[in-house]
């Protein structure tokens, strides 16, 4: 078997329901069902497991999926990320998305407001957005709200929060202040994206794998956000972590990264961007300092995009820039690792972000489709 001559029809026939079953369990609705939890539910980086972890299992528990095929852990091996292991297997695949949303750490009161220490890649322009000032975890389950207020960025790079209060504690966490949203007439979906598309799209996958003979681990990483300016060691630490801790005959042979595809510079040009057009993928991060995909998965990837498009799934390749995710740390531990996500803008609300609900439905359904694949014996034998 080489590049290009994978029979797709064998999933077909193995998993004589999946498209079915894709139609009914993947849909707009659903999906948004779960981002809007996620996205609603701040979780700056260091809190996905106490924030995030009783939801993820509420999310589970009350969804469609087989529960006796689905075993979460909010704190996998004690490196903050939550995983979701579906079927009796030890995975050899992993996907991966984080669920830590950019956040800012308050400085002494100045007076009139708090300066803030960004512990993410601040990218917002000159200008004011609503914030919120949240509490220090007190158990597990979503943070207080401290104090609403304004985030403003300033022209020299800095940046502050203004709000009523000049008694917050040092180091109180701040983040952007916006309520999920989907306008049904235009597809567009607004709030949290980066990344809490991305773990919804691994929730609603979940649910339909663990209706199928197949097993994989689903990462909803803490510490993706950090200062990326200081490097690959920078961010993405809770799945570096966690893969620390993984016993070497129980690392993946093959991860797949999810996260947003930034469509701001094509925005910015009036150029066409890939908005609509379904999920994406892309071969390699941040230039090349993030993950190279193996030129033998890249093919596949594009022959899986072309057999997808009579099946009514979209898959296109993102041609621009993709900033680098866990990646950084997948590809320490196997060189198989592909980049597939979705177009977004605005990530880290230089304004209001934005994605397409189709993109979504279609990245959810490709990572089904490929998750089965990679169950393959043949299939690993010549693609990893």
């Amino acid at each position: 078997m080489s590049a290009n001559s994978y029979s797709f029809d064998r999933i077909l026939d193995r998993y004589p329901k999946i498209m079915e079953t894709l139609d009914r369990i993947v849909t707009g609705e659903a999906y948004f069902g779960i981002f809007q939890q996620l996205s609603d539910n701040y979780s700056p980086t260091l809190t996905v497991g106490r924030v995030q972890g009783p939801l993820v299992e509420q999310i589970l528990a009350d969804g469609v999926g087989n529960p006796a095929r689905i075993v979460v852990d909010s704190n996998t091996r004690r490196s903050g990320t939550i995983s979701v292991k579906v079927g009796a297997r030890q995975p050899a695949l992993w996907l991966s998305a984080h669920a830590d949303i950019c956040s800012y750490l308050t400085r002494p009161w100045d007076g009139t407001g708090y300066p803030l220490t960004p512990f993410c890649s601040h990218r917002a322009t000159s200008g004011a957005r609503a914030a919120m000032a949240l509490a220090a975890p007190r158990g597990a389950g979503p943070l207080e709200r401290l104090a609403e207020g304004r985030m403003i960025s300033i022209e020299n790079g800095t940046v502050r929060f203004e709000c009523a209060r000049d008694d917050l504690p040092l180091h109180t966490r701040v983040v952007h202040h916006l309520a999920a949203a989907w306008d049904r007439d235009s597809g567009h979906v607004t709030g949290f994206l980066d990344n809490e598309a991305g773990s919804a799209a691994l929730l609603l996958a979940a649910q339909v794998l663990s209706h199928f003979d197949a097993s994989a681990l689903l990462l909803l990483n803490d510490e993706e956000e950090g200062p990326v300016d200081k490097g690959n060691q920078g961010f993405s630490r809770a799945a570096n972590r966690l893969l620390h801790r993984t016993p070497l005959d129980q690392h993946p042979n093959y991860a797949i990264v999810i996260d947003g595809h930034g469509q701001e510079q094509l925005l910015k040009q009036n150029a066409a961007t890939t908005f609509g057009k379904g999920a994406s993928f892309a071969g390699l991060s941040s230039s090349a300092r993030g993950a190279v995909t193996p030129p033998q998965l890249l093919a596949f990837v594009r022959e899986l995009a072309g057999w997808l498009r009579p099946q009514g799934i979209d898959l296109v390749e993102h041609a621009g820039y993709v900033g680098r995710s866990d990646d950084i740390s997948m590809m320490q531990f196997t060189p198989n690792v592909s980049i597939i996500g979705y177009p977004s803008a605005f990530s880290h609300f230089e304004q209001p972000p934005v994605a397409y609900m189709s993109d979504l439905v279609n990245l959810t359904k490709t990572l089904v489709l490929l998750s089965l694949i990679a169950q393959d014996d043949d299939w690993q034998q010549t693609y990893l």
